[in-house]
């Protein structure tokens, strides 16, 4: 079976978890009123190294689907977000 996921609340660019995990989807708005380009790396403390998830975010409150991944996807190194504004929201993660 697979394990629950635990929601880290995240406000922009930094580190979400700073050691192995599996990342399990997210959900995030842009606040920062200009749009978002967001990035979540696999990397606990740096916006460098592989890319697990790229999206950009429209002006204004828009969101991203909530995004799940079945079965999850392994991050070796830890989390980090990277984003080009503020957001909302959270990323998932077990």
């Amino acid at each position: 079976m697979t394990a629950q996921a635990s929601a880290k609340a995240v406000t922009g660019t930094g580190a979400v978890q700073a050691g192995p995990c599996t990342l399990r989807g997210l959900s995030l708005r842009d606040t920062s009123g200009s749009g978002n380009t967001v990035k979540i790396y696999d990397n606990a403390s740096a916006a460098s190294g592989t890319v697990l998830y790229a999206y950009a975010l429209g002006t204004s409150g828009a969101t991203t689907p909530p995004v799940t991944i079945d079965g999850g996807l392994r991050a070796v190194n830890g989390l980090y977000l990277s984003t080009t504004g503020s957001v909302e929201g959270s990323v998932w993660i077990a």
